[in-house]
């Protein structure tokens, strides 16, 4: 019981710490160790990456946190002008499924911006009404809109303090209708007068279910209907078939033990945590970002995939600020001073990063099977992805064979050096 217990407080954990990083109280203050910087080289093509990579990576796959005696493995996705590559490293394949954790928020608000763009909701709607008529209505403009819940402005917290799982291995499945009418009706439904953002899965995963709610779809179906479906993105799903179940990496904690994540289909926090991808299907999502009216050709007047590219504008708009250079649009985050759009994940066995910038054209996928979310500490896919882009620009590049002296892996490499 300790166990499951345990394993319950990984999962409460990481969403916390995946909000630190990102909300108000961000742990980029905190002091955290950096890799140190590799001379800078001209710049390297998309068609030359993958040399470059094989020798950035050849010390992390020999002796570092992809060694084989780990089970790890990162799969990594570069789209440049609407070119791809692909790049897999340790126990990773092209084929790999992976856990995304948060970068299924970026899903519910697109979501979100094709319901709009189809008028079927608005963004300054109350979510109230959309899911308890019988709670009563809050002063005119006072109340939580799904435009709140998509900028992480409702003033929810991460985790709703009814959470209490029977079962602790899967914490959010057995979180239903009733729980959430008997928290709104606890919380109230109205909006801080003074909101700010403050990260919230728990808001999210409202948002995700408050439209399909409107859409008398399961969270899963909207999501194929209005995204997966017109972008083709087969293997991105939140209930694996038994063959992606062949493909779905083992999932690893922050100390190199195999763990199973337990989060399953999210329950109704599906719309913040659910979703099971792989980095073909993600580099089809980020390029239909960069130009969405490659994916509406064709589409029949109406359809879901006629509304994309309208949708994909709406849901870049940017709504406010979060931190200094750091502003919000539907759930994305935009860094002014890179002019990327970015979003991570993280569940108790994996962690993923995704973003595209428009003006360079380039998106990075990164997916790792492990949990690599530590306060003060860059995530290895972070890194990565940082060390593409530098590698890319021709500057000066993060070594990605750094692991800082803090990092939990630190301990289970040198018991499996022992073990030799």
């Amino acid at each position: 019981m300790y166990i499951k217990w345990l394993k319950w407080m990984v999962v409460l954990g990481a969403l916390a710490v995946a909000g630190l990083r990102v909300g108000v109280w961000s742990i980029d203050s905190l002091p955290t160790p950096q890799a140190a910087k590799l001379p800078a080289r001209p710049p390297i093509a998309l068609a030359d990456l993958e040399q470059a990579l094989d020798a950035e990576f050849a010390p992390v796959v020999k002796d570092g946190l992809l060694k084989e005696s780990t089970g790890c493995g990162v799969a990594i996705g570069v789209i440049d002008h609407g070119n791809r590559r692909v790049f897999n490293y340790g126990a990773a394949r092209r084929d790999s499924i992976f856990e995304i954790g948060s970068v299924t928020k970026t899903f519910t608000g697109l979501a979100l911006a094709q319901l709009a763009e189809q008028g079927k909701v608005r963004l300054d709607e109350p979510v109230r009404p959309l899911l308890f008529a019988d709670i009563a209505a809050g002063p005119a403009g006072t109340e939580i809109t799904l435009l709140d819940l998509a900028t992480h402005r409702s003033g929810l917290p991460s985790v709703p303090d009814n959470l209490d799982p029977k079962d602790p291995s899967n914490p959010f499945a057995d979180y239903d209708h009733t729980a959430l009418h008997e928290f709104l009706v606890s919380h109230g439904t109205a909006r801080p007068a003074d909101a700010k953002y403050l990260y919230s899965s728990f808001g999210i995963g409202l948002l995700g279910y408050a439209l399909a709610q409107r859409a008398g779809v399961p969270y899963a179906q909207l999501v194929e209907t209005e995204i997966t479906g017109p972008l083709h993105m087969n293997d991105t799903v939140f209930a694996l078939s038994p063959e992606q179940k062949q493909r779905l990496m083992q999932g690893h904690g922050a100390g190199l033990d195999p763990v199973n994540a337990g989060l399953r289909e999210g329950g109704l926090f599906a719309g913040a945590i659910g979703a099971k991808s792989m980095v073909d299907d993600l580099l089809t999502y980020l390029d239909a970002n960069l130009h969405p009216e490659r994916y509406a050709a064709g589409a029949a007047p109406g359809s879901p995939g006629a509304t994309i590219p309208a949708a994909f504008a709406l849901d870049h708009q940017i709504r406010g600020t979060v931190k200094q250079n750091t502003e919000v649009a539907l759930v994305w985050l935009f860094n002014l001073q890179s002019g990327r759009f970015e979003h991570g994940g993280t569940t108790p066995g994996y962690t993923a990063h995704v973003e595209f910038a428009p003006e360079q054209d380039r998106g990075i996928v990164v997916l790792y099977n492990r949990m690599d979310e530590q306060p003060g500490q860059e995530r290895f896919v972070d890194r990565v992805a940082e060390n593409i882009n530098e590698l890319m620009s021709g500057r000066p590049a993060a070594r990605i064979d750094f692991i800082s002296g803090n990092d939990p892996a630190l301990v289970a490499l040198d018991e499996f050096e022992s073990d030799l």
